[in-house]
């Protein structure tokens, strides 16, 4: 199949999403709602993982922040992934989520604190905005001053959250749980998809897919990859997207699965 300079087909407004087929960049084990929900609204999901989740290159903080748990007052858990790879160091040092009861606990978004509950952590706080903003909100009348605060999360992720803290005096560790990469095995796959077939739709769910994404292009693709219509899940995702030059048609309102497809309904609708 040829590339299309206008491939989106408007042929079934009733059933905006049927026949489109929809980049899906998640990390594949992390991938499968967003593209049943896709399938369900009868679009044709293509699963491109642009992230790979790997150990830290080093484990000395994760290690030394288990060992003295005890010192802390707070933890924050910004992702799905850094909750797993969290709790699978804990487990690790034979430890498990009671060893945690003694932590005020705040969970970025309802996915944060299900993967929470899901490995047997019960309580904690959920930050409606999910993203540092809603945890710097509710600490706004919270006095964390000389209190020790646990950050388990990406290797490399912003600075928006530990900074703000450290300004209300607390102390933070920021201790890197799991590292992402581009899956090597990637790289053949967008060159097929962007030199032989069809990509209506392209979703962007992390700052981190976004940039792997344009990265990793082939060079001779990289123009049609720009041209395609992009849905990011929030603003953090389509800041990234955007400075990578894609083709930002659709911000989804609530940061899941289910606003990115509201979100892609609505842009749909829209160019009817």
């Amino acid at each position: 199949m040829s590339n299309n300079s206008n491939p989106i087909n408007f042929a079934n407004p009733g059933n905006p999403l049927k026949g489109l087929r929809i980049l899906v960049t998640r990390p594949k084990a992390q991938a499968e709602a967003l593209m049943e929900q896709l399938r369900k609204a009868r679009a044709e999901p293509i699963l491109l993982p642009t992230i790979k989740i790997i150990p830290p290159p080093d484990t000395g903080p994760i290690t030394a922040a288990i060992k003295n748990i005890k010192n802390y007052q707070w933890l924050i858990l910004t992702s799905s992934n850094g909750v797993n790879c969290f709790f699978d160091y804990l487990l690790e040092k034979g430890l498990g989520p009671a060893d945690l009861g003694h932590l005020k606990t705040i969970c970025v978004g309802p996915k944060t604190a299900l993967a929470a509950k899901e490995r047997g952590f019960k309580g904690g706080l959920v930050a409606k905005e999910y993203a540092a903003e809603g945890i710097i909100e509710l600490f706004s009348s919270t006095d964390i001053n000389e209190q020790k605060i646990l950050l388990p999360r990406a290797l490399k992720a912003r600075e928006t959250l530990p900074e703000n803290l450290r300004k209300k005096g607390a102390s933070v560790d920021i201790v890197p749980v799991y590292e992402t990469i581009f899956p090597p095995e990637s790289t053949p796959k967008l060159a097929n998809l962007l030199g032989n077939a069809r990509i209506d739709i392209i979703t962007i769910t992390s700052a981190s897919a976004a940039t792997n994404l344009v990265k990793h292009c082939p060079p001779q693709h990289l123009d049609r990859l720009k041209t395609i219509p992009t849905a990011c899940i929030g603003p953090i995702a389509a800041k990234a997207a955007s400075k990578a030059e894609l083709n930002i048609k659709a911000i989804a309102t609530e940061y899941t699965a289910e606003g990115l497809i509201e979100a892609l309904i609505a842009y749909v609708y829209e160019n009817i």
